[in-house]
């Protein structure tokens, strides 16, 4: 069996932790980023199994796999860089990995909210140039404030407790509003409710056909115009447009983003220039131990498929219609496991 690792590996800390695949195959690590798709495609195409970080696998590139029989996605947003849709069509199961790097994803969310709400980046940035300008910094105290969680998995619980720890009162919503979901003294709200009442709104939902575009102009509105917005989650949940027009014209404070529509960011995207942006370049989920436990559970996902079994399947059709993996392969899980 061939373990293609597309992208290299920067998230491995240390060689040791991909012994587990090394017991289950051939791994081939290519270093570096793919240039383009036809340098992803000589990459991949004779992948049995293919780890995968960031870049785009659609139609075209799946076609060209004939072997190909389990994509795993590092991290929880697979809807960005596979299309499951072909990827069922072929018999190609996808997995992700949730629930690996919440608190770091929650931490980083929390960083961005007290960074706009003190102006931390642009005073820092002022400090730099040679000014001397703390008059014009004027920041918001966030305890007391409200804080809106949209979505409610293993993230956003996370940043309703860093949220509740630090004094804000803390609302939500969540497609699932189960009782078990109103954690850390959390009020639950509708979306239309939370949008409009709470000092900062920040976004923890993974992107699927029910969340694209989910906050929509008509919600952005709703906000305050002192009201904050943070997104660590997708950019394609969000009407980026209209949040866009509103910052510009001073209807919402501020806004901070580790995720955008076009990754990288390019040179000339407007939300570079806008002042009251903060952004930072997809690292939300950038620490030692998320990456570590991400890389364990894609290693646990290959490892159960190679079982005969399903761990963190998105498309459990291909799953169904997938043949069971050849005995010689469930051989090679014999042995230690890969650390936990």
């Amino acid at each position: 069996m061939r373990i293609v690792i597309p992208e290299g590996a920067e998230f491995v800390l240390e060689p040791q932790h991909l012994e587990p695949l090394r017991r289950l195959g051939e791994l081939v690590i290519v270093p570096g980023a793919p240039r383009d798709k036809a340098d992803l495609i000589a990459r991949v195409k004779d992948a049995d199994v293919v780890i995968l970080d960031y870049s785009l696998m659609d139609a075209e590139v799946l076609a060209a796999c004939p072997r190909l029989r389990l994509i795993a996605f590092l991290g929880l947003g697979y809807a960005s860089c596979v299309d499951v849709e072909a990827a069922t069509r072929q018999g190609i199961v996808v997995t992700n990995t949730p629930d690996y790097g919440a608190t770091s994803v929650a931490e980083h969310a929390l960083g961005l909210v007290l960074a706009l709400t003190r102006h931390i980046a642009a005073s820092s940035a002022s400090l730099r140039a040679g000014r001397w300008e703390p008059g014009r910094f004027q920041g918001m105290e966030l305890r007391g404030k409200t804080l809106g969680v949209v979505g409610l998995g293993g993230i956003g619980r996370e940043m309703a407790r860093l949220g509740a720890g630090i004094g804000m009162k803390v609302i939500g919503w969540t497609r699932r509003a189960t009782p078990d979901r109103a954690v850390h003294g959390l009020q639950l709200v509708p979306l239309e409710t939370l949008m409009a009442a709470a000092d900062v709104v920040s976004l923890h939902l993974v992107l699927e056909p029910g969340t694209r575009g989910l906050v929509s102009r008509a919600l952005l509105q709703r906000m305050r115009p002192t009201a904050y917005f943070v997104n660590t989650a997708r950019a394609g949940i969000v009407d980026n447009a209209a949040l866009l027009d509103l910052l510009r014209a001073g209807r919402i404070a501020g806004a901070a983003f580790d995720v955008f529509d076009e990754e990288p960011l390019p040179p000339d995207d407007p939300w570079r220039d806008l002042p009251t942006v903060l952004v930072t370049p997809h690292i939300g989920y950038n620490t030692r131990e998320a990456s570590l436990n991400m890389l364990n559970i894609a290693i646990a996902t290959v490892e159960a498929y190679l079982r005969g079994e399903r761990l963190h399947v998105v498309n459990p059709e291909a799953a169904d219609a997938a043949d069971r993996p050849p005995a010689d392969h469930r051989r090679k899980l014999d042995g230690p496991k890969s650390l936990r």
